[in-house]
């Protein structure tokens, strides 16, 4: 309904309506939004995940800078080409590190089966066509990031159509479910697109091998058709290792390319109350075990404050703390469970799949593969079910759809 309400209003825009298709194609002037544009009260754009917004300065005009994995736009239009103007800065100035996006057009479902919706940003100021020659009328784009925050800054900088742009149904945006991830690696993607029928893990991690978007976490809120918001990064823990805490940076808009939290907290402080998750996946800690300094009860009384942190701003949402039954696991468990968390019922446990060499299930750089990731979103998304209810509005993803995407050993 709501995308028929939007075409009838598109063609009477064309002289009053009593035009046709091909001559109110003809009145179709074009349409471009910057600057103060991305912050109307009245938007065009629908941000996904967090972000911030940068004046224009020496090295770059005003932009929204998207941060973590899986942060992008939605933008509903009248026209027949999409074009966005992106900035980024690569960690490393490496291939490596090319930030990739994934696009959906209409009524496709990121992440997308046609892997000619990919495409990757290599630095600096970039031109990108989304979606060109389309038969006129009414498109809805959906564009999220596929890598994580210390690969590369990227920031969008123009977004402009040949047609006319929809203003945001605000009401209904905000009425979609929203699912949060507090994670490092093992539910970022890392590797995910990585894969070999024999499980060799050898395969090094980079950006084209790795999404978000096919990972565990982004699956289940995919098939419940929810939102999405990543604070995560490979290599972070709850606490250690030192400067990459989870926990000190919550409060901020990202994770920069410097991989710590003194890079974090230049970006802008994060409003909470603007994005309020229905449902928390906490997946982290095995980096804080195998750090340097570590100490159990340091970790275990951090456990705590990052779940008691996020229950205090959201003390509606449901949580879940997955693991593998490895020590980080079991010690955050007996910690939440210590601090009588389990027993209130906002937070649950559920196990997933360990990294293992059987059936392909190692993707990159030892980390799970894409067929590890759907078997533990179908665990979560049970669980969900189990627990509070929930129910799927799009069937889990099948292997064989994307085997044109992953990136074999």
């Amino acid at each position: 309904m709501k995308k028929l309400l939007s075409i009838i209003l598109s063609i009477l825009v064309c002289m009053g309506g009593m035009l046709t298709f091909t001559a109110c194609q003809k009145q179709l002037l074009g349409q471009t939004l910057s600057g103060e544009d991305f912050l109307s009260n009245e938007p065009y754009i629908k941000w996904e995940g967090r972000y911030d917004y940068t004046e224009s300065d020496q090295n770059a005009p005003s932009r929204i800078n998207l941060y973590h994995t899986a942060s992008g736009f939605t933008v509903d239009f009248y026209g027949s080409e999409l074009k966005v103007d992106f900035y980024s800065v690569i960690s490393g100035d490496s291939k490596n590190h090319y930030p990739y996006y994934n696009v959906a057009l209409d009524d496709e479902v990121i992440p997308t089966v046609n892997p000619d919706r990919t495409f990757y940003l290599s630095g600096g100021s970039q031109t990108i066509t989304i979606v060109s020659g389309l038969e006129i009328g009414y498109h809805t784009i959906k564009c999220l990031k596929m890598s994580e925050p210390y690969d590369a800054l990227t920031s969008i900088v123009k977004v402009q159509t040949d047609g006319n742009f929809v203003k945001r149904d605000l009401e209904f945006d905000q009425g979609n479910f929203r699912f949060m991830f507090v994670c490092a690696s093992g539910g970022s993607g890392h590797g995910s697109l990585g894969y070999s029928d024999d499980g060799n893990g050898s395969m090094g991690r980079n950006t084209e091998n790795s999404s978000s978007l096919h990972s565990f976490n982004y699956l289940t809120a995919r098939s419940i058709g929810a939102d999405v918001q990543f604070v995560a990064n490979s290599g972070w823990g709850v606490k250690y290792p030192n400067g990459k805490s989870i926990l000190d940076v919550f409060d901020y808009a990202g994770i920069t390319t410097s991989n710590n939290v003194d890079g974090a907290k230049t970006t802008a402080k994060w409003a909470h109350a603007n994005w309020v998750p229905d449902v928390v996946i906490f997946n982290i800690g095995g980096n804080d075990t195998t750090a340097s300094g570590f100490n159990e009860s340091v970790y275990k009384q951090k456990c705590v404050e990052l779940v008691g942190k996020i229950h205090g701003l959201y003390p509606n949402a449901k949580m879940i703390w997955t693991h593998t039954v490895s020590n980080a696991g079991k010690y955050a468990i007996s910690a939440l469970n210590d601090a009588g968390y389990l027993k209130d019922g906002f937070i649950k446990e559920v196990i997933i799949p360990k990294v293992n060499n059987e059936n392909g299930t190692v993707g990159a750089n030892g980390h799970n593969s894409f067929l590890t990731h759907i078997q533990s979103a179908d665990i979560l998304l049970d669980a969900l079910n189990e627990h509070w209810g929930y129910t799927t509005l799009y069937p889990n993803v099948k292997l064989e759809d994307y085997q044109s995407q992953l990136k074999l050993f």
